[in-house]
């Protein structure tokens, strides 16, 4: 059946209705038929079965007084209905009592229970009984020849050929006019869709006015294409869209990329820098001690230098000297807590720079929606950790402002000392007064040296604080860094989802 499946529509329609007409009328042709021959078959029946019964009422008293010759009387007339072929009268023992055959026609049957002889399509045999009263007395037999059912089949074959041929002329332009209604718009709808499948989306099926289904087909189809339409423009606006804001993306990912690389460097050379001030204030840290434990020491000595005045002398000349060394060690000292507040501000500085570039971050993270959260919260911890840097620089700060405080005090009493020690050489006569005022400068030296000596201990520990604060910048601009590449792998992947799209949107034409 694989011939009728590749038929046109149009080929199906008029098959189908010629072959539903020719069936229609060759079943009712049949029913016709068979209802004709019943029909015909009970009238002749009937007919035959009147006659028959007239004769059994006419040989009655044939049968009764015996006489054949009066039976064969009523029997001879049937001659005259050239319908009627043979007939009999059996008595009541079956026996044929008077008989009756046309020319060249079979002769009726000896007796009604030896009758063998089959009927031919065309003849029709009736027994009628001879009642006398209640009395069953004999059976009239009549046969006679009826018109054949092939000559009647013949007759309605030409009539039916004809209403067949009428039939058609009438079926073929229904036909026609349902492959109008039916075959041409499916044809349509069908061209259509082939133009849509090739990327024509400027196809147009108008829609109608019918309520059956290839109206509904047709209406649907048509609804289809305009939506088809409208969502591949929108899908091509958003393409264009997409494409000019992913390069956009790609072009910041990649100068905040750069941007951070270049964060990264600087933080690295910082923290190289803070740990080279580190170094530095461990030294100074160093020298403090040292300081301290010299004051310690002038101190024993201006004890002993009260035994004797020569030795006053020698111990003014060691303290001297080393008031003179304490001088400029605190000098030193002096300008390193300089230095470090130089590196201080530059720390502060880096901080707020690192804190711009958070929020910098931030802004772009919230510009890139959900491929920006990672980045987003890289920002954040940048940010925290440039919070934390200013936090430890200002506490580097004040530690660096108690130092040059206690810098200038330890310069102020070095200046006395050297006084006390000039004084104490120019009047030896006053040793007693310049040791006392010796001793009293030098405890109050002690008392500043152990200043130092504890102001450079939290200056160390500030310093570590300072350095730890860098290495978690260091690793947040690392990381920085990393997400930032991240960002740009993204942005490049979005660019180039954008510009597929853009390019498949491209494939449908829209525009009519």
């Amino acid at each position: 059946m694989n011939w009728l499946a590749d038929l046109r529509i149009r080929a199906k329609l008029t098959l189908v209705t010629v072959l539903t007409s020719a069936i229609s009328l060759l079943l009712a042709s049949a029913i016709i038929i068979v209802y004709d021959n019943y029909a015909y078959h009970a009238q002749k029946t009937g007919e035959i079965s009147a006659q028959a019964g007239v004769i059994a009422a006419s040989v009655n008293a044939t049968l009764e007084f015996n006489d054949p010759k009066a039976a064969q009387e009523y029997l001879n007339p049937l001659e005259a209905n050239p319908a009627i072929s043979a007939a009999g009268v059996y008595v009541r023992d079956g026996s044929l009592f008077a008989a009756y055959s046309r020319s060249g026609a079979r002769p009726p049957p000896a007796s009604i229970e030896s009758q063998t002889q089959p009927l031919e399509d065309s003849e029709l045999a009736v027994f009628w009984p001879v009642q006398q009263g209640q009395r069953r007395i004999g059976t009239v037999y009549l046969r006679a020849r009826i018109e054949p059912l092939a000559v009647r089949i013949t007759r309605f074959g030409g009539i039916i050929l004809l209403v067949m041929v009428g039939s058609l002329l009438i079926t073929l332009p229904i036909a026609m006019r349902l492959n109008s209604v039916i075959a041409d718009p499916v044809r349509d709808i069908a061209e259509a869709a082939s133009r849509i499948a090739g990327g024509d989306l400027s196809a147009r099926v108008e829609a109608v006015q019918r309520a059956d289904e290839i109206g509904v087909l047709i209406n649907t189809f048509a609804h289809m294409i305009v939506n088809l339409r409208n969502m591949t423009q929108e899908i091509s606006e958003v393409a264009q869209v997409l494409a000019g804001t992913t390069g956009e993306i790609l072009a910041s990912t990649a100068q905040v990329s750069a941007n951070a690389t270049g964060t990264a460097a600087a933080v690295k050379e910082t923290t190289i820098t803070v740990e080279e001030v580190k170094q530095t204030a461990q030294v100074a840290s160093q020298k403090a001690k040292y300081v301290s434990d010299s004051a310690q020491k002038a101190s024993q000595v201006s004890k002993t230098g009260r035994k004797s005045v020569d030795d006053t002398i020698q111990g003014m000349h060691r303290i001297q000297e080393q008031m003179q060394y304490i001088a400029e060690s605190i000098v030193q000292l002096s300008e390193q807590s300089q230095a470090i507040g130089e590196i201080t501000a530059t720390v502060n500085g880096l901080a707020e720079q690192s804190n711009l570039l958070a929020v910098n971050a931030a802004i772009e993270a919230a510009k890139a929606g959900e491929q920006g959260k990672g980045f987003g919260v890289v920002a954040q911890e940048i940010k925290s950790l440039a919070e934390q840097s200013k936090q430890a620089t200002a506490q580097v700060r004040a530690i660096l402002g108690d130092i040059q405080k206690a810098t200038s005090a330890s310069v102020l009493a070095a200046e006395q000392g050297n006084k006390a020690v000039e004084s104490g050489m120019k009047q030896s006569t006053e040793t007693g007064e310049a040791i006392r005022l010796l001793a009293d400068s030098i405890s109050e030296a002690a008392q500043a040296a152990t200043q130092i000596a504890a102001s450079s201990q939290q200056q160390m520990v500030g310093m570590d604080q300072v350095a730890l604060a860098m290495e978690n910048i260091k690793q947040a601009s690392f990381q920085n860094v990393s997400g930032t590449k991240q960002a740009e792998v993204a942005a490049q992947r979005l660019h180039e989802l954008g510009q597929k799209l853009k390019q498949l949107a491209a494939q449908y034409k829209v525009l009519c």
